[in-house]
């Protein structure tokens, strides 16, 4: 008897699968400062809208794109917050501490503002080459500042950025991606700020 449940036991662990743990990442945008701030919207304030993107960008999948257009997700690697709500807090950061508004609140505060900026994410992903030998991030985001009292846009602006992944993986594309979100996040600064002379 005791033998049968010893072969048992092996048996039942054999069948037992260990998951490998799930790596978690997130992007963060590197600072930045303008040279020389413009005093238009030293005295305005600006509440940062959620950002607007495709429902891919608002899970914790992270996502590559091969050159035929297929859509993959790496198995063992997640976001550790979707990328729509990491690039709404990175810009809504980095604008802040530029320091070319008066304040910058989200888009949850219950202050009223005199600008309003909606973001949309149009493209935030790592792509592969057909032979799979090489692979980038790339970033594309559109900028619309607006008139809280009468809803107009002020000014609208598509910013991109392509980085190339130094190693053909989740943390290769993530590095990358924090690279082409620091340039785009760095153009956007220079553009609000160019509005606001």
């Amino acid at each position: 008897m005791r033998t049968v449940l010893i072969i048992l036991a092996v048996l039942m662990s054999g069948c037992a699968t260990v998951k490998p743990p799930i790596t978690e990442y997130r992007v963060v945008s590197e600072s930045f400062k303008v040279d020389k701030i413009s005093e238009g919207c030293r005295d305005k304030s600006l509440k940062v809208a959620q950002a607007f993107s495709s429902s891919s960008l608002m899970s914790l999948s992270m996502d590559y794109m091969e050159s035929d257009n297929r859509v993959f997700s790496y198995s063992q690697s997640k976001w550790q917050e979707s990328p729509n709500n990491l690039i709404t807090s990175q810009l809504l950061k980095n604008i802040r501490e530029a320091e070319i508004f008066s304040s910058v609140e989200t888009s949850k505060s219950r202050s009223k503002s005199s600008l309003i900026l909606e973001t949309n994410i149009e493209e935030f992903m790592q792509f592969f080459s057909k032979d799979m030998k090489t692979s980038y991030a790339y970033v594309v985001i559109t900028l619309a500042l607006i008139d809280s009292k009468t809803n107009s846009v002020i000014a609208t602006k598509t910013f991109n950025s392509k980085v190339d992944a130094k190693t053909l993986d989740a943390e290769g594309g993530v590095e990358a991606l924090n690279g082409a979100l620091s340039k785009t996040v760095s153009q956007n600064i220079e553009w609000l700020n160019g509005v606001c002379k």
